[in-house]
């Protein structure tokens, strides 16, 4: 003979199981920054941008015609930078050199290449850490204005520092 259990009991069951099942479930691994970080990066002159924080207009990082030098006190004040986010636990970065689109596209790749190592080089001494990987030429890929003017052509020549939570 068998019994029937009362579809109250049936549901009672079911909501116990499906909490049993969710209580074992791990929870998921805390992203973003903290305050703390994030009053380090506003501090710095970095903005929000998307999953990650980028060194905002006015900080941006811009280089003259076919150079990738980096003027003593730029430098300085790179590492500068580079020790406040280390001492609040952002110990890493991307570090994506652009330019203009005068001379060719392999010139500029290499060129762009310089500077973000020229940018990544004051950070490391600052405290930071890369793999080649996280320093990046993209030639004039990624314009950021239009080439045909003389400004536009100034705001492509840049370096753009990106922070992203751990």
């Amino acid at each position: 003979m068998t019994q029937t259990i009362p579809q109250s009991i049936r549901t009672l069951l079911l909501i116990v199981c499906a909490s049993l099942l969710a209580a074992c479930q791990s929870m998921p691994a805390q992203t973003g920054f903290t305050a703390a970080q994030i009053a380090v990066l506003k501090a710095e002159g970095f903005v929000e941008d998307g999953p990650g924080w980028a060194l905002s207009m006015p900080e941006r990082l811009l280089f003259s015609t076919n150079e990738s030098n980096v003027p003593t006190e730029q430098q300085a004040r790179i590492a500068d930078i580079a020790s406040k986010l280390v001492s609040v636990g952002i110990a890493t970065a991307r570090v994506e050199g652009h330019t203009d689109s005068t001379g060719t596209a392999a010139y500029n790749l290499t060129l762009s290449q310089a500077r973000a190592e020229a940018i990544a080089a004051p950070m490391q001494a600052g405290g930071m850490k890369f793999t080649a990987d996280q320093i990046i030429g993209r030639g004039e890929a990624v314009p950021m204005s239009s080439n045909d003017t003389e400004e536009g052509r100034q705001d492509n020549r840049r370096v753009v520092v990106i922070v992203t939570p751990q």
